[in-house]
């Protein structure tokens, strides 16, 4: 009696199991087609990127700002528009400069920002990607990474540490648009003194002008220091293939004798 309705059971159960079966391979079915578009369009995508990139014109290889540069101009040599606080701000920096008591961060080692790290007479190399331009410097060993793949994403949360702040890229033709912001604001824009603060945002537009030379017009808008945004321009020129990103030791400069105030105990 027990055997022949534990076999019943058994079969009542498999045929249970035969009767969802179809069902909950036919809900899978939009899933899997889900998951089949997605991948589809991500390789078109991917296919599209690279497509677009065998236009473009190589700017990947060394390069090195063309002359040392401790005081930016505007594009065409004059003074950058700084207001009030800007000035005074300024003054004070380089009165301490004159005085040999300077407080500029790349002294205490510390990153030089965007795009002060272009602006150091050091080599830097650039790597070209479909979906980024990746910078990387000689001077602190700074990489700087350019997406491709959307505008610029803005993250306060973030800024306290980005140096370099937060770049997103497109390209327009032959040249590289590169926008910038989520600054900390604790960089100084050149050697001399010249200001930013957190809220800063440049915009660079970068073109090969010949084999051996880039040209990248900066455009910084920051209303806290400057009446208005300005332009600066800066050239590169190429560097040869073998060109080695040499191994700098920044925290030697912090132990001179007797230490330096900021220097690690």
């Amino acid at each position: 009696m027990n055997k022949t309705f534990s076999l019943a059971a058994t079969a009542a159960s498999l045929l249970a199991v035969l009767a969802v079966a179809p069902a909950f391979a036919q809900s899978s079915i939009p899933q899997e087609n889900e998951a089949a578009a997605r991948r589809t369009a991500q390789e078109a995508q991917t296919k599209a990127l690279i497509e677009a990139e065998r236009t473009r014109p190589r700017i990947a290889g060394y390069w090195r700002v063309d002359h040392k540069i401790d005081t930016l101009t505007t594009a065409d040599g004059k003074t950058p528009p700084l207001n009030a606080a800007g000035r005074t701000l300024y003054r004070q920096r380089t009165a301490a400069n004159r005085a040999g008591k300077s407080d500029d961060p790349m002294l205490e080692c510390l990153p030089p920002g965007t795009p002060r790290s272009l602006l150091v007479d050091e080599p830097f190399m650039i790597a070209q990607a479909p979906v980024k331009v990746t910078f990387f410097f000689q001077v602190h060993h700074v990489i700087r990474h350019i997406w491709l793949d959307g505008p610029l994403q803005m993250n306060e949360d973030e800024r306290e540490n980005l140096w370099e702040g937060r770049s997103s890229g497109r390209w327009e033709g032959d040249t590289l648009i590169i926008e910038t912001g989520d600054f900390n604001g604790k960089q100084w824009l050149d050697a001399s003194g010249l200001p930013q603060s957190p809220d800063m945002r440049v915009t660079e537009r970068i073109r090969k002008v010949d084999a051996n030379t880039l040209e990248n017009l900066i455009t910084y808008q920051d209303a806290k220091y400057y009446s208005s945004p300005w332009t600066a321009r800066l050239v590169f020129k190429a560097q040869p293939a073998s060109t080695i990103l040499i191994e700098e030791d920044c925290a030697e400069k912090l132990l001179e004798f007797p230490l330096k105030e900021y220097a690690p105990q």
